[in-house]
């Protein structure tokens, strides 16, 4: 015993800086992982293949949540939620399907962040997720250059809602099953 304590006497008298220095960096150390934990698990996140993707800020809690409108451009919409991380507002449109992103996907999630600009949300991006994968896209700076990119959508839904006839429909198996309209659409493929 007389042994091991002189040894770790003489250890400590000559290597004291040594010892400190390793002592702070566990300390350091100690805090940048407790601080990371902290960010991972806080309340309102949510991780997107990883990364953490902010605050939730807005949830569509479904046919009571009222929908956003953009009096300039007389567009309705809601994203199913949007996220805030570090000032970053993004609009997410979860799709319950697997496979591809459809062109009808980002231009609804496009409509809806055009709507929820409408309502005093600056959102700069909107990311579309479905079961097997995910894409974000960052969005113009000004509503008009947003509305642009979707005005023929818009405009084609406005003309069929008028009672225009829609263009003609291309039904696929695989996509009339996920439609909501499959059961009532004479052209289903269902």
């Amino acid at each position: 015993m007389n042994f091991l304590q002189s040894f770790f006497n003489e250890l400590l008298a000559n290597n004291w800086r040594l010892i400190e220095a390793f002592l702070s960096l566990g300390l350091i150390a100690l805090v940048l992982v407790t601080g990371y934990y902290l960010v991972l698990s806080r309340k309102g996140s949510v991780s997107v293949d990883g990364e953490v993707a902010g605050e939730l800020i807005w949830v569509d809690e479904g046919r009571n949540t009222k929908p956003f409108f953009n009096q300039a451009f007389k567009v309705f919409g809601k994203p199913d939620a949007m996220y805030n991380y570090s000032g970053h507002v993004t609009a997410v449109e979860f799709k319950s399907r697997r496979g591809r992103i459809h062109e009808s996907d980002i231009t609804q999630a496009k409509a809806a962040a055009l709507a929820a600009r409408g309502a005093g949300y600056k959102v700069e991006s909107v990311v579309v997720k479905t079961r097997t994968t995910h894409q974000q896209i960052p969005l113009p700076r000004t509503d008009r250059a947003l509305y642009d990119e979707i005005a023929g959508y818009i405009e084609a839904a406005r003309s069929i809602k008028q009672g225009s006839k829609a263009r003609s429909a291309s039904p696929e198996p695989r996509k009339c099953a996920s439609c909501a309209h499959n059961n009532s659409c004479s052209d289903s493929a269902a």
